[in-house]
């Protein structure tokens, strides 16, 4: 069976999330997945992070959309980091970053975060730009490829009008009948639901309906046994390393 494990912030267990550390750390462990956040800053630029505000994860504190670009990469983005290692000079990526470093290397999910109206047509620009649309209709999984995604439907329909040969996967808390309905009725290309609530005949009703179908949230090796034997194709991770040595450990 194939299963992707996709580094979720990059290999956030051992560096810090959403930053260069951690995506050169997934590539160099073989993980060439991986999600990442996309928002706006204060002065119009888009930024790879996660949270609404900067507190948890760096040492500064507030929303990010009130800081200029300056301030957030004046930030130490490992400040609250409690693995091992040295990250010094860890700072708040900006998404044309990201899009240059890793073109051609790996296949990004990325997720549109914040709710600005703008911010789909902003990600849709720097992803022509860096020219990620050559690799947008490769497999569901390859890498270089390219995969868009988001809770939010309207921002995911907003990209989706504007990249309709790029597979858009729409983030929900359970896959059903309802969810598959909408996204159908919406464009997307597929359902990602919470991996606790991932049951084999759902992921199978949304897979039949022609949505391709990963999971998030995982926890635990409880949340990476019922994604993996739901029938998705994947999920994300924090820690991809310990997870294919556990799915390997059940095959």
């Amino acid at each position: 069976m194939d299963f992707t494990l996709i580094a979720h912030r990059g290999y956030s267990s051992r560096a810090p999330e959403n930053t260069f550390f951690a995506f050169d750390l997934a590539l160099e462990e073989g993980f060439d997945n991986f999600e990442l956040d996309a928002q706006i800053s204060k002065d119009g630029h888009l930024v790879v992070f996660h949270d609404d505000t900067i507190d948890r994860v760096t040492n500064g504190s507030g929303y990010v959309f009130d800081h200029t670009l300056k301030e957030l990469q004046a930030l130490d983005a490992a400040a609250k980091f409690k693995g091992d290692g040295d990250f010094s000079g860890a700072y708040i990526p900006t998404l044309h970053e990201f899009l240059g470093r890793y073109a051609g290397r790996a296949h990004p999910h990325l997720e549109l975060k914040s709710r600005e109206a703008d911010l789909p047509a902003m990600v849709a620009d720097a992803l022509k730009t860096h020219g990620w649309l050559d690799v947008a209709e490769t497999g569901t999984f390859d890498a270089p490829g390219l995969t868009v995604s988001s809770f939010w439907a309207d921002q995911l329909y907003r990209s989706k009008v504007r990249l309709p040969n790029v597979r858009h996967g729409w983030l929900v808390n359970e896959v059903n009948e309802e969810t598959v309905a909408a996204a159908q009725k919406l464009g997307f290309d597929a359902v990602y639901p919470r991996a606790g609530t991932a049951r084999p005949e759902t992921v199978s009703y949304a897979l039949d309906r022609g949505l391709s179908v990963r999971g998030w949230g995982i926890n635990d090796d409880d949340d990476m046994a019922r994604i993996y034997k739901s029938g998705a194709m994947g999920t994300t991770v924090n820690w991809p390393g310990e997870a294919a040595a556990f799915l390997d450990s059940m095959t």
